[in-house]
């Protein structure tokens, strides 16, 4: 069989015998909304544990509208200026709404990247700002949430009477489920809060990749509640962007609901585990820290003592967290993850560290290849993983290696996509 997946914006394509290939496993096949605006409009209007907007904001408002990055796929294009409107119809003036991408602690989006983002028509109407989250004179102070973390988040967007926020609700590594509450923590606070977001992360010994029972998201939602939050426009959509289904109210009540939904598109039966598995991380494919949510997912399908193919161009490189590499590859990732949960300086970057746990416990059960041309062989050797020029050389080693009837599967879409096993019960 010939298979087609995606590398960046094009696709790669490489052969594998159909004795070989037990499962292809892209998201399900659904019937879409024959009109995606009256289906972004309907969940506005009817808001799930929540009251209307027009109930919620009046004129006197300054409202906050807090938008996913340039790393995450969702179209907010689309959702803003059917929000902008309704917001004018309950007397907001566009001079008292404001949008501002929730960066977490990835880089600065550029003015063409936030057009591009959140659309001509919107750009031409309310000002757009990336979230702050290095300096503190962005930042302002709230104190400590449940579970002792102390709270830092932008200034703008915490002054705002109303916060609302847009995003995209797809498989996670950290909280199951991305969307809902997320938007603003870690979305919009300081880089020593998302570091103790990501150190919970780090904490949990198993993969939370499209769990309900993320123990992350449970203390993330009494932190949210420490913020306020006070509405959400969350997107489910295909690999290609259409839109299958939109929900909106309450950041936990409308999230649930559009979990629901999410599952339906992204969670794939697969046959079984196998002793080979090849991961396209797309969409996350901008740089090695988002496309290793590919490993995550591509965990589910291999066999103990398998190998992961994972394929990525990570056109900017590694990412932001240079150390990144480096902790995905140490076989003391428990010891510098409970030093880094100190919160003292002694590590050099405490917010790498724990992202990098998920992964390096991955790479002590099966073992990892690269097929990338953004990843140095020099970096992908310090990560643990052996890279290689093409999947069909990566291909001929596993095979090397497992021997010539091993069994094969392919993740096209791996940071969407999250395979349902048959003796997987949990998610």
């Amino acid at each position: 069989a010939t298979i087609s997946i995606p590398y960046g914006d094009e696709y790669l394509r490489f052969g594998v015998s159909d004795e070989r290939l037990i499962d292809v496993l892209n998201p399900n096949e659904l019937t879409l909304p024959s009109d995606e605006l009256e289906e972004i409009r309907h969940a506005i209007e009817e808001p799930i544990g929540s009251h209307r907007l027009e109930d919620i904001v009046s004129p006197d408002d300054i409202v906050a509208v807090i938008c996913d990055d340039i790393s995450r796929s969702t179209p907010t294009h689309k959702v803003l200026p059917i929000l902008l409107n309704l917001l004018n119809k309950a007397g907001m003036p566009d001079e008292k709404i404001f949008a501002v991408m929730a960066l977490g602690s990835h880089r600065p989006m550029t003015d063409e990247e936030i057009t591009q983002k959140v659309g001509p028509e919107t750009r031409s109407r309310i000002a757009v700002f990336n979230s702050e989250f290095r300096h503190e004179d962005g930042l302002l102070d709230l104190g400590l949430a449940p579970g002792g973390v102390h709270i830092w988040a932008d200034k703008r967007v915490m002054n705002a009477d109303i916060r609302i926020g847009i995003g995209s609700i797809v498989p996670h590594p950290a909280v199951g489920w991305s969307g809902g509450g997320k938007i603003i923590y870690p979305g919009v606070t300081g880089e020593k809060t998302v570091t103790a977001f990501h150190l919970q992360h780090g904490s949990v010994p198993w993969n939370m990749y499209g769990s309900e029972r993320s123990p992350v998201r449970e203390n993330m939602e009494k932190w949210v509640d420490k913020v306020g939050l006070h509405y959400i426009v969350n997107l489910i959509c295909t690999p290609n962007g259409k839109i299958y289904r939109a929900v909106a109210g309450h950041y936990v009540d409308a999230h649930r609901a559009g979990v629901k939904y999410a599952k339906k598109l992204y969670g794939v039966e697969a046959q079984g585990k196998v002793e080979i598995a090849i991961v396209s991380s797309h969409p996350a494919d901008a740089d090695f820290w988002q496309a290793t949510k590919g490993v995550l997912s591509g965990d589910f399908l291999a066999k103990d003592g398998g190998t992961l193919i994972l394929v990525t161009p990570c056109f900017e490189g590694v990412g932001p967290h240079g150390s990144y590499m480096t902790y995905i590859g140490s076989d003391n990732i428990e010891e510098l993850l409970a030093e880094a949960s100190l919160m003292t300086d002694t590590t050099s970057d405490p917010l790498a560290l724990p992202v990098a746990a998920t992964v390096a416990r991955v790479r002590q059960r099966i073992m990892l290849a690269l097929v990338s041309e953004g990843i140095s062989y020099k970096d992908a050797f310090r990560a643990g993983f052996q890279k290689y020029d093409t999947i069909e050389c990566a291909l001929e080693d596993a095979f090397a290696q497992h021997g010539s009837s091993a069994k094969v599967s392919v993740l096209p879409y791996g940071a969407l996509v999250y395979p349902i096993l048959p003796e997987d019960n949990y998610r």
